[in-house]
């Protein structure tokens, strides 16, 4: 994380290609925020809502940076009082040898047919940099973005700014008419998560995400264990964990997110090593599936990175589900 010493002043205006940009001054831009994110979000016919609060809450959980530093907003240079998109940037380490400097942007739909958009993934680089340059070395720096499969004006910028795809993310949704009954293999007990089974839980999390590859090391520090215990995300009402005796083999951490549409989430899939090859995962996916319909769920979603090497993809087609969208990675060396 940048030190004390990292200085952005938000009302120092930077020029180029035909727009300014400033920082974040404090929460009275962010409906100015809002405001372009949905125009963004309209022009990608995504009809995902976002609010104030949503705006508020991601910007006061950035990756390493204040939103002082880590937000530029982007205004016609001739005419500055008008704003036309902004980006959130961001970095976290993905292996030991490996940082990611991030950025997520969004442009009002009528700017779009000029190079506006280049522009700012420019001056977000610029940024990324300066913030690089307070970081110990690695010898992997990579700028990274993400798109949805409808965000087709992001991923022509990102493609002209020379970045380039390097995995894909499936999206993948179960419909609840029928959940599937696969009996629990013999030696393993499923157990009701009681508070001193916290922690093992979370060890289990912290050992799955070492081997993926969207893997952010600084969430899986020990000093973030009480703000993970505290997350009210983080309920086991429906969590399903399989243990063969005092050892922790394998969980789908379960939840109903949003109760008005019904609609779950089968998530944190993991067996650990030592007992693969069982058909523990399925047991424990079907009995998730078994409690989310049995609260109310009428479907449960998951995201699965399609060249998993556990061939994760796989198991989610053969128990029923399909892909409804996907998510697209991008990085670009950092030179």
């Amino acid at each position: 994380m940048p030190d004390e010493g990292y200085i952005n002043d938000n009302d120092q205006f930077s020029e180029m290609g035909g727009l300014t940009f400033r920082g974040v001054r404090d929460e009275s831009d962010y409906p100015l925020l809002l405001e372009i994110n949905q125009s963004s979000r309209r022009a990608d016919k995504n009809d995902e809502s976002v609010s104030l609060e949503d705006i508020a809450h991601a910007l006061a959980h950035m990756d390493g940076l204040t939103p002082a530093q880590g937000v530029l907003i982007a205004s016609l240079a001739d005419v500055p009082a008008v704003a036309i998109g902004y980006s959130r940037l961001g970095w976290y380490t993905s292996r030991p040898d490996t940082r990611l400097y991030y950025q997520i942007s969004f442009l009002r739909q009528e700017y779009r047919d000029r190079d506006f958009w280049q522009t700012m993934v420019q001056q977000n680089e610029r940024r990324l940099r300066e913030i690089a340059e307070e970081h110990p070395a690695v010898p992997h720096r990579f700028f990274q973005a993400w798109a949805g499969d409808k965000q087709l004006d992001w991923i022509a910028v990102l493609a002209s700014t020379g970045y380039q795809v390097v995995r894909r993310f499936n999206n993948m949704l179960y419909q609840l008419g029928e959940a599937p009954n696969i009996p629990v293999p013999d030696g393993f007990e499923i157990r009701p998560v009681k508070p001193e089974h916290m922690h093992s839980i979370w060890e289990a999390q912290k050992e799955m995400n070492a081997g993926i590859f969207e893997n952010v090391a600084e969430d899986w520090l020990e000093e973030k264990y009480p703000a993970w215990l505290e997350n009210p995300a983080n309920n086991p009402r429906f969590w399903q964990v399989a243990w063969d005796g005092d050892q922790l083999a394998g969980m789908v951490l379960a939840h109903i997110d949003d109760e008005e549409r019904k609609h779950g989430y089968t998530e944190h899939i993991y067996v650990r090593p030592r007992w693969r090859q069982r058909r523990l995962a399925s047991a424990l996916i079907a009995r998730s599936l078994q409690v989310l319909k049995a609260h109310g769920a009428l479907e449960a979603e998951l995201g699965v990175d399609a060249e998993n090497e556990s061939g994760a993809f796989n198991l989610y087609q053969k128990m029923g589900y399909t892909t409804f969208s996907i998510d697209t990675w991008f990085r670009k060396p950092m030179v």
